[in-house]
């Protein structure tokens, strides 16, 4: 079962609540796969360098891929093993559901917002999927909507 957070950033960037989210990730003993464009992961590798010290990750298509706690990556490869899934300002791959979690994190007005929201009435009837809807409070923190 497949469980699919999306996540509307209005206050913070997606990218910044992908470093965040990820530390969590790690700390749950959980290792991720982040998913995203070439530029947005690269900038990724340098916050997860500078976020509270460091955060053990590395980008796909090297040997130790299935050992990589945060592995980046421009494309879904199930075969490395993590059990969660971050999109970075993209849709809902067609893998998604070999995955338990999934965090869809979006900026707001994004391109990435409208796939989104196609996203959330394309899985709402689907078998073996729970979604959940996630907006940054104003004053900080996440608000659960849907």
């Amino acid at each position: 079962m497949a469980d699919v957070g999306f996540y509307h950033c209005t206050r913070q960037p997606a990218s910044a609540v992908a470093v965040k989210l990820a530390a969590r990730a790690v700390a749950s003993g959980e290792r991720l796969l982040v998913i995203g464009s070439g530029e947005r992961l690269a900038a990724l590798d340098m916050a997860l360098w500078a976020e509270e010290g460091f955060l053990a990750h590395g980008f796909a298509g090297g040997p130790d891929d299935a050992q990589q706690p945060i592995l980046l990556s421009e494309r879904v490869d199930a075969a490395a093993g993590a059990p969660f899934l971050m999109l970075l300002q993209t849709g809902l791959p067609p893998e998604f559901q070999a995955f338990r979690r999934v965090f869809n994190l979006f900026d707001d007005g994004s391109d990435a917002h409208a796939r989104a929201r196609t996203d959330w009435k394309a899985i709402s009837a689907r078998e073996g999927v729970t979604r959940t809807y996630w907006q940054q409070k104003p004053g900080g923190g996440w608000e659960k909507k849907g």
